[in-house]
């Protein structure tokens, strides 16, 4: 079996030479380069073949530009799961509001269970567009240190009103051309006089690309890209587990779950 999976060492090779080549790519062929590296990685290689594969990846990501590196995050550099193989909430389900949630959560969490959490967190959908602690999609901000960043009912306000704030790096744009078509998304990139836009924040290969020539107007949208309501289908426990997890910064060991 290990014999019938050997990686292409050619292929490998190019991978590896092409790694340092910052300019002249199109995004299509970036994009098929991270495919590639991918597709190296399920191979089988050795002990140390998927390290290799995975330098190769993370020095090549260096030589890519921000928006090179925005564009591609969620499809190729870090696939978020299919919606089809995420868990089920447990409920009940319940129309959760900011008031709710601080009044569950105030005071000090304890006796959670971090694995709990990390379900419910991929229950909720968070996973599909945010990272935490390494995995998830990465459409929406890294959420590993939100402890750092947000009190507790900002977290709360974040979770059940996204519309309320939203970060300008992760503000969606309505794009209105000459012709009169309005594309609402994210701007992930801008090059060689076309905009690309990401449409939705669930699914980053849905992308539309727009002359910049055609564009009208490009104004900032009121509405976050984040989905309200995703608290909904969490019963009591899970949305408690799931607060001690976003405030664990990924630490199992962290008092908040020791029983």
């Amino acid at each position: 079996e290990m014999l019938a999976n050997h990686p292409d060492l050619d292929k490998v090779h190019y991978a590896l030479v092409l790694r340092n080549m910052q300019y002249g790519w199109t995004l299509d062929e970036r994009r098929r380069y991270f495919e590639h590296l991918n597709a190296l990685r399920e191979k089988s290689g050795g002990a140390s073949y998927t390290g290799f594969i995975d330098n190769i990846r993370k020095e090549a990501l260096e030589n890519t530009s921000a928006a090179e590196r925005e564009a591609l995050a969620s499809s190729v550099v870090f696939k978020p799961p299919k919606p089809e193989d995420l868990p089920k909430p447990h409920g009940p389900k319940r129309d959760w509001t900011t008031a709710d949630l601080v009044q569950l959560t105030e005071g000090e969490l304890s006796g959670r269970n971090y694995e709990n959490g990390k379900r419910a967190y991929a229950a909720a959908r968070c996973v599909v567009c945010h990272r935490f602690a390494g995995d998830g999609g990465a459409t929406g901000p890294d959420l590993t240190n939100a402890a750092g960043r947000f009190s507790r009912r900002d977290l709360a306000e974040a979770l059940i009103e996204p519309d309320k704030v939203i970060s300008d790096q992760y503000r969606a744009s309505i794009v209105t051309t000459v012709q009169g078509k309005v594309i609402s998304g994210r701007i992930i990139s801008e090059q060689d006089g076309t905009l690309t836009v990401m449409t939705d924040p669930q699914d980053a290969s849905v992308l539309v690309e727009v002359d910049r020539q055609s564009v009208d107007e490009v104004i900032p949208s009121k509405t976050s890209l984040m989905p309200k309501d995703l608290l909904d289908p969490l019963g009591e426990e899970e949305v408690l587990d799931l607060v001690a997890f976003l405030l664990s910064r990924g630490n199992p060991s962290d008092p908040m779950f020791a029983k």
